[in-house]
């Protein structure tokens, strides 16, 4: 659920001046509030509310750390296939290293944007595959040339690895139920303060904005958790990015450069 900050606002107010509406058109009377509504009713909307945000939290923070995971992993991975390509044959380790380049960017360029819409884009798919093909076309005549091929073969496919990886959180969510019951009963939380009657009481209008004011907040922050990739915690690029100016020192400290 990617959504635009002043679409999730203007939803939110919407939602709010609505509750509050009805709130004052039934009204909840001091024997109601002291009554069902106030010792059952408030106290159960509370607590699934509390129960939902804390389980959306902690579902999409998990979520937004185990992306940035991923992602140190698949540069890492990059900057591994790189230094291996330097006992290849030499037209063999500059061939993989500029299809290596050329996967990273394509990442970098075309993945990022993507996944802020939850999939991969079919030119990194396509990167990876001649990069792939690189490494693949290595000659195994010479037995130490076939295991610095088998090494290569091995990262490039810890590289596949952890792009599926990338592709599977960029389309993870937060359950729907939790989000709705979360933005359902959050309303509820905003809305009773106002129709148990804070008119004419500074203190009651004042815990009541406080409270309208927490409770959208997390609300909002819970919406954009709910994609790694996208909002105010999106993961960027930096470590590919940091993997790609890596790999310019890599070329300085080989032999022969």
């Amino acid at each position: 659920m990617t959504l635009s900050l002043i679409l999730v606002v203007f939803v939110l107010v919407l939602l709010l001046i609505a509750g509050v509406v009805v709130a004052r058109k039934v009204g909840i009377s001091t024997d109601d509030s002291d009554g069902a509504i106030g010792i059952l009713i408030v106290p159960c909307v509370l607590s699934i509310f509390l129960v939902a945000m804390a389980m959306g939290l902690v579902i999409g923070w998990e979520g937004n750390q185990s992306a940035a995971g991923i992602d140190t992993d698949e540069a890492a991975a990059a900057t591994a296939l790189y230094w291996s390509t330097s006992a290849l044959p030499a037209e063999n380790g500059d061939r993989i290293r500029a299809d290596l380049r050329d996967y990273v960017e394509t990442t970098i360029e075309s993945d990022w944007p993507r996944m802020r819409q939850r999939s991969l884009s079919p030119d990194g798919d396509a990167a990876l595959d001649r990069l792939r093909a690189s490494v693949n076309a290595v000659p195994t005549d010479d037995p130490v040339v076939a295991l610095d091929r088998f090494t290569a073969r091995d990262e490039a496919g810890r590289l596949a690895e952890m792009r599926v990886q990338r592709g599977d959180a960029a389309a993870s969510e937060i359950p729907r139920v939790i989000t709705i019951a979360a933005t359902i009963s959050g309303l509820a939380v905003v809305v009773l303060p106002f129709g148990m009657g804070v008119r004419g009481s500074r203190a009651r209008v004042f815990w009541a904005v406080l409270n309208l004011v927490f409770v959208a907040a997390t609300v909002v922050m819970l919406l954009y958790l709910d994609n790694p990739y996208a909002g105010v915690l999106a993961i960027g690029p930096e470590s590919m990015e940091d993997a790609l100016a890596g790999f310019d020192r890599i070329d300085a400290s080989m032999p022969g450069d």
